[in-house]
Formats: C-alpha cells, sequence, structure tokens
C-alpha cells in the first residue's frame, strides 16, 4: 500500500509497505526528480518543517555521494 506521508514545494515523502521514499526536485536550474529511500528518522527530520525537511535532503544527497551516486541525476519515472 502507498500512503503520503508529507508534502512541502518540490518534497513528497511516501510509504510503500514498510519502506519510505522522497521523492524531490534535486536540479539546480532545471526539474530533475529523484525518488530515494529515506529512514524513519528522515521522515521525522523532514515532517518537523522547512528547515527539518533541507537538512534531511542535504544529509539525503551526502550519503548518495558517499556510496558513489550522483544525486543531481534524475532516477525518477513519474508513476501512471
Amino acid at each position: 500500500m502507498k500512503e503520503l506521508l508529507f508534502e512541502f514545494s518540490d518534497l513528497q515523502i511516501w510509504k510503500e509497505d514498510d519502506i519510505y521514499f522522497a521523492v524531490y526536485d534535486a536540479g539546480a536550474h532545471q526539474v530533475m526528480m529523484r525518488k530515494d529511500e529515506i529512514t524513519k528518522e528522515d521522515v521525522t527530520l523532514a515532517c518537523e518543517g522547512n528547515a527539518g525537511a533541507n537538512e534531511m535532503l542535504q544529509g539525503l544527497q551526502n550519503r548518495l555521494i558517499e556510496k558513489g551516486i550522483d544525486p543531481y541525476q534524475s532516477n525518477y519515472q513519474k508513476e501512471q
């Protein structure tokens, strides 16, 4: 089951079964949507408001970079 938990500006947080995902615009000069798995702690931080959401996204992007993933490349295909 898919459930939208949080939405702020260009960030959405979804729960699918027991997995959490952030769908967000990672582009700087153009829209570049990404969908990445996040932790329950990330969800809690993002739901605190704008500052928490920005902190969560920065941490997520840093973790992606550490894994050798370019966080500024789209990996998202809009679901029908």
